[in-house]
C-alpha cells in the first residue's frame, strides 16, 4: 500500500476558501468585483472561464484573507450556546444527583447511586453517560425528575 503523507497546507485550503466566501459576503462585495477584479489582483487565474481561488497557492490564499482583514473583515470563531468551559455540565449533573438522592431518601427509589440515576436518565437521552449529553438533554432530565418528584410528593428544590 502506497500511503502518502498528508500535506498539512493542502488541508487548510478549504478553510481559506470558506474564509474568503464569508469575507466576500461580510464586506458585501458583488460577484463582478470579487471574481473580475479582486481575485485576479490576489493571484487567481482563469479556471473554466472564470477567476477562481482554487488556482491560488496557500501563500496567496493567506495573503488574500489578510487583505480582506485590512478591508474590515473580522473572522469570527464558531460560537456555541455555552462557553468552551468543559465543566458546564457539572452543575446540572450535581443538581440531578441532589434531586435523585432526595427522591431516594423519600423511599421512591431504592438505589441512590450515580449508575441508577444514569440508567433512569438514559430513557430520555439514549446515552450511557451524563457527561455525553447536551444541555437540552440534561435540562429535560432535570424537568422530568422534578415532575416525578412532584407526583410522589417529594420536594426537590
Amino acid at each position: 500500500m502506497n500511503a502518502q503523507p498528508k500535506n498539512p497546507q493542502r488541508d487548510n485550503r478549504a478553510h481559506y476558501y470558506t474564509l474568503l466566501a464569508i469575507g466576500k459576503a461580510e464586506l458585501q462585495w458583488d460577484d463582478e468585483f470579487y471574481y473580475g477584479i479582486w481575485l485576479p489582483m490576489q493571484g487567481a487565474t482563469l479556471k473554466e472561464g472564470r477567476y477562481s481561488a482554487s488556482t491560488m497557492s496557500i501563500g496567496q490564499l493567506l495573503a488574500a484573507v489578510e487583505r480582506m482583514r485590512e478591508s474590515g473583515f473580522k473572522p469570527k470563531s464558531k460560537k456555541t450556546k455555552f462557553t468552551h468551559d468543559k465543566d458546564w455540565r457539572k452543575p446540572r449533573i450535581a443538581k440531578l444527583n441532589a434531586m435523585w438522592i432526595k427522591i431516594a431518601d423519600a423511599g421512591v427509589v431504592s438505589d441512590c447511586s450515580q449508575d441508577a440515576l444514569e440508567t433512569w436518565c438514559k430513557r430520555y437521552h439514549k446515552k450511557d453517560r451524563l457527561q455525553w449529553v447536551s444541555a437540552e438533554e440534561l435540562n429535560t432530565c432535570i424537568e422530568m425528575l422534578k415532575q416525578w418528584a412532584g407526583r410522589e410528593g417529594v420536594k426537590v428544590q
